[in-house]
């Protein structure tokens, strides 16, 4: 409904003329405001609308970028795990095979018969260098001699002398020929 239909034509001319160049709207409860000042407000409320609408936009767009960074991060630390994992079976595996060459080195029978009667735990690698090994080795060729093969002195006198015999003077320089040498005598 428009004002001069709510006034009639007479009150509004006096209206009208009271406020001059002034201008004014009703808002819905019926407090007249000056337009400027609603126009302002107004203007105001459309503006942090938009902010509001462009602000849910971006959350929206961060809001899949998070997710697809969640998931990165749950790969990135599924393969720093899986990469730790590999490292402590290298690990494992190098001491296995240092262990298994130096058990070689004492002329064993067999080296898997030896290798439950060793305690890896007890093993350290120190630059290098085994520790902790040669003291089983020891006990074990006194407790459990059965598992290496006897060490027969080369030669036994006589009128010409045995040459020495096969296998004892050899030494072992490294886990290939400690491997070839092993598996040729048995």
């Amino acid at each position: 409904m428009d004002l001069k239909e709510l006034l009639g034509e007479e009150l509004f001319k006096q209206v009208e003329e009271k406020l001059g160049d002034k201008k004014i709207d009703i808002v819905n409860d019926g407090r007249w405001i000056p337009k400027d000042k609603f126009d302002t407000v107004n203007t105001e409320k459309n503006e942090y609308k938009e902010q509001i609408d462009d602000l849910n936009e971006e959350l929206g767009k961060l809001k899949n970028k998070v997710k697809d960074n969640d998931d990165v991060t749950e790969k990135i630390e599924d393969l720093e795990k899986e990469i730790e994992n590999k490292e402590k079976e290298m690990k494992k595996l190098r001491k296995t095979n240092a262990i298994k060459f130096e058990v070689l080195k004492a002329n064993p029978r067999d080296v898997n018969d030896i290798l439950p009667h060793i305690d890896s735990e007890v093993v350290k690698i120190e630059d290098d260098e085994i520790v902790g090994l040669k003291e089983q080795i020891e006990k074990l060729k006194e407790e459990k001699a059965y598992l290496f093969k006897e060490d027969m002195p080369p030669g036994t006198g006589g009128s010409k002398g045995n040459p020495p015999r096969k296998g004892i003077e050899t030494k072992v320089e490294n886990l290939k020929d400690a491997l070839s040498q092993h598996y040729k005598e048995s």
